[in-house]
C-alpha cells in the first residue's frame, strides 16, 4: 500500500467525505462519478482518483474497486474480510472455513476467505489475504442470508448450507476430518428437517457422503435415504476402499472410529 505522502486540502478531504456518506468505504470508480460529477469533469475526476490512489487515500482491491483509507488516521483501518470478499463479489456468500469461523466453530486466524459463487471460479489477494471463490451450479445457489457487517450487507451461508457446501467441494481427508469435527461442536444447532431439504436439490454422492455422516452421529436418516439413487456408487475421499451398502459409498475406516 502507497504511504501518503501530502496532507489533502480541506476541499478533497470534503470530496472523500462526500464519497463515504454515499457509498462507504470501498467503492467503484461508478461510485466516485456518481458523487462528484457534478462538481468535476470526467477529466478532472480521472486525474483527481489517479492522485488520490498515488497518495494512499484509495486503495486498489482490484480494477476499478477502491477502498478508501481512513481520514481520522490517515491510513488503513483493519476491515471484515466478509466484507472485502462480498466487495470482490456480490454474487457470492461466505461459506466453508470462513462461514464455520463465522459461527464460531472455527477459532484458526484465517489467511483465506472462502466464498461461493454463481458467476466463475476467481482469487483475489489483498493486504496478504486471500481472497478464493468457487463455482456452484446455479440450481444449487441458495441457502445463505445476509447480514449487516459494519454498515455492510454480506451474504453468508446457513449453517446446513455449509455442510452440504463442503461436502460437495471437498473429497480430502483433512476436509472430512474437520467437517466430522465440526459436526460434533454443532450437530445440536442444526435443523436436519432443512438439511435434508437442501440436500435433495444436490448430485447424489453429495446425499450419501451427508447420510453416511449423519449415521456416524446416530441420526435419523431414513427420511434421507429415501432420495438417494440405490444404484452405482460414489467415494468419500480418494483413498475409499471399504463399502458401506446403505448409502453405495466407499469411505476410509479410520472415520468410523471419529464420533
Amino acid at each position: 500500500m502507497a504511504s501518503k505522502n501530502t496532507i489533502l486540502t480541506e476541499k478533497r478531504l470534503k470530496d472523500i467525505e462526500d464519497i463515504i456518506a454515499s457509498f462507504g468505504r470501498i467503492v467503484s470508480t461508478d461510485d466516485v462519478y456518481k458523487t462528484l460529477g457534478g462538481k468535476y469533469s470526467k477529466f478532472v475526476l480521472k486525474k483527481r482518483i489517479y492522485e488520490l490512489r498515488e497518495k494512499g487515500w484509495l486503495i486498489p482491491l482490484k480494477r476499478g474497486l477502491y477502498f478508501i483509507s481512513d481520514i481520522s488516521s490517515r491510513g488503513f483501518v483493519n476491515i471484515s474480510p466478509f466484507i472485502i470478499a462480498s466487495a470482490f463479489d456480490k454474487n457470492s456468500y461466505i461459506s466453508l472455513d470462513s462461514a464455520l469461523s463465522f459461527y464460531g466453530l472455527f477459532e484458526q486466524m484465517l489467511r483465506t476467505t472462502s466464498s461461493v459463487t454463481s458467476l466463475k471460479s476467481k482469487k483475489y489477494v489483498f493486504q496478504d489475504n486471500t481472497y478464493r471463490y468457487l463455482k456452484i451450479n446455479k440450481k444449487l445457489y441458495f441457502g445463505f442470508r445476509t447480514e449487516n457487517l459494519e454498515g455492510y450487507y454480506v451474504k453468508v451461508a446457513e449453517l446446513e448450507k455449509v455442510v452440504l457446501d463442503y461436502l460437495y467441494f471437498k473429497n480430502d481427508t483433512y476436509s472430512i476430518d474437520l467437517l466430522l469435527e465440526k459436526l460434533q461442536e454443532a450437530k445440536d444447532r442444526l435443523d436436519f428437517k432443512k438439511l435434508f431439504n437442501y440436500a435433495r436439490k444436490f448430485p447424489e454422492t453429495t446425499k450419501r457422503k451427508l447420510g453416511f455422516i449423519l449415521d456416524l452421529f446416530k441420526i435419523d436418516t431414513e427420511e434421507l435415504h429415501k432420495d438417494v439413487e440405490m444404484k452405482g456408487y460414489s467415494k468419500l475421499t480418494p483413498n475409499s476402499k471399504k463399502f458401506n451398502a446403505k448409502w453405495r459409498l466407499y469411505y476410509e475406516d479410520r472415520f468410523t472410529g471419529q464420533v
